[in-house]
């Protein structure tokens, strides 16, 4: 996710440490698309409310607006009265926005804000300060697992889309385990699909088909629209993916495996995507909010197929540590 992604690792002299770079050097460059005259490209699930509406209602029973609200509003009713958490950690913030919103919204009082690319920290900085949350949000460029280790700081430890960018994700909840004081909450809204974007057989079919049923109009390409976006979905080249950005979904397919180890207890909801953010990635900047809002529709309840026989891309996971 654009808006939304960043990484995490060691900032030694090692391997590690060059990996570690090459992330922050992407994640510094990676900026919003736009088109000819500068129109912000809504070509992604997450630019359109009613598909953020749909995945909330999923996640807390009600279909309300705004990134990530309905796993909010689960952590508010699973936490009630001991609302706001005093001190929380976030790795691979980004701009800290999420984490800046949990903020205003009474969830938690303080955050520790860890991220690699100088330039997110910079626009997160002066976020903050528009808000006057700079006394509340701590940014931190540096190796959360290094730096963050000693057991039961925080009362919550949040990932949101920055999990399935840890290159052992099993060690990344490890860790937050063992950060976590007793009692805390773990907070975790995130991609959790096949490492690599390796997509199964099963996803590429569906995609495909709902590629090969939209109208023309739907598949002019949004970035050069003299173009037309291929109607058969494929798997990315992996090594490349790799050479792009070390972390994307580098170990993501295990995350709820080593959530549910960790956290037995866990409330997990699958949140879909195999529509949403597979079949319909780019085209979506050529749906009318009107027009195609029958037709959106009809293809959430057909990612709602897919989530009910375990395709999916996304979850969320709730977790207090005993």
């Amino acid at each position: 996710m654009e808006e939304f992604k960043s990484s995490q690792g060691s900032v030694t002299n090692s391997p590690a440490a060059e990996i570690s770079n090459a992330i922050a050097l992407h994640w510094s460059k990676v900026t919003g698309s736009n088109d000819a005259s500068g129109r912000v490209l809504k070509t992604r699930w997450w630019h359109h409310p009613p598909i953020l509406r749909h995945i909330n209602e999923k996640v807390c029973g009600k279909p309300v607006d705004g990134f990530s609200a309905g796993v909010t509003l689960r952590a508010r009713s699973m936490l009630g009265r001991r609302l706001p958490l005093s001190r929380g950690i976030s790795v691979g913030c980004g701009n800290g926005m999420k984490e800046m919103k949990l903020l205003r919204e009474g969830i938690v009082q303080a955050f520790d804000l860890y991220e690699l690319a100088d330039s997110r920290i910079a626009a997160g900085r002066e976020m903050a300060e528009k808000q006057q949350l700079m006394r509340n949000a701590r940014f931190i460029q540096g190796d959360a697992f290094q730096l963050a280790n000693e057991p039961e700081q925080y009362e919550l430890v949040h990932w949101n889309n920055s999990l399935h960018h840890m290159l052992d994700v099993e060690a990344a909840i490890d860790w937050s385990w063992k950060v976590l004081k007793t009692g805390g909450l773990f907070y975790m809204d995130d991609f959790v699909g096949p490492d690599r974007f390796q997509w199964p057989p099963r996803m590429l079919l569906a995609a495909t088909a709902v590629r090969q049923s939209l109208p023309d109009r739907l598949l002019v390409n949004p970035h050069k629209p003299t173009t037309m976006l291929p109607r058969i979905v494929k798997k990315p080249d992996p090594e490349k993916m790799r050479q792009s950005d070390p972390s994307e979904a580098a170990d993501s397919s295990r995350s709820l495996d080593c959530v549910q180890r960790r956290f037995p207890e866990a409330d997990i909801i699958m949140t879909g995507g195999v529509i949403y953010h597979l079949a319909l990635s780019d085209l979506l900047a050529n749906f009318a909010e009107d027009e195609d809002f029958r037709l959106l529709a009809r293809l959430l309840e057909l990612d709602d197929m897919c989530t009910a026989v375990g395709e999916t891309h996304y979850a969320t996971a709730l977790a207090s540590k005993s």
